[in-house]
């Protein structure tokens, strides 16, 4: 069975989600265990942030696989049960980042810069999906519009304000002087 709309071969939809996923696990685990010398001897030389990278990459390619699979077994169309709720929370969500970024900020704290990258990454998400989701025509020219005029802009700022916050809470601090 081929499909036209993704390109890729179509399986059938179900529940073999989870069993795809714990597959996936399976093999990597075995794989881990057929070079362990190997890869143990490695990682145990490693500090935490090859690690992080390491595990950065691995989740990165398990994702690459999964969206392919996913582009062939996934409906074209679905119902989506309490759309209008899942479209509020994630405005809600947006305005409460929003107001906790302006509040850390007044108060001179550092989760300004935590919750100034949660709105950000949220507006992103926001317009991906207004986008994603609208019907052709003319709520897909409003979707893309409003990601472009609004959503976006906002994302790049409040993202730039978590970056300077970060990097204002990183510098070094004067040398104290030597006690004599």
């Amino acid at each position: 069975m081929f499909s036209f709309q993704t390109g890729y071969p179509m399986w059938p939809a179900g529940p073999h989600f989870v069993g795809l996923k714990i597959a996936l696990a399976a093999l990597a685990i075995a794989l881990l265990l057929r070079m362990r010398r190997r890869v143990w001897a490695r990682l145990r030389g490693l500090e935490w942030r090859r690690m992080a990278l390491a595990c950065g990459a691995a989740a990165g390619l398990f994702y690459a696989v999964w969206i392919f699979y996913l582009s062939g077994t996934m409906p074209a169309v679905t119902v989506a049960y309490n759309w209008s709720t899942a479209w509020l929370a994630l405005d809600g969500f947006e305005a409460v980042a929003a107001l906790l970024t302006a509040a850390f900020f007044f108060k001179g704290s550092p989760y300004a810069a935590l919750s100034a990258a949660a709105f950000s990454t949220s507006l992103c998400i926001d317009a991906l999906f207004d986008v994603a989701t609208a019907a052709q025509g003319p709520p897909l020219t409003t979707a893309i519009l409003e990601a472009a005029l609004v959503e976006l802009p906002f994302a790049g700022l409040s993202a730039v304000l978590a970056v300077k916050l970060l990097a204002a809470g990183r510098q070094p601090s004067r040398p104290s002087q030597p006690r004599g």
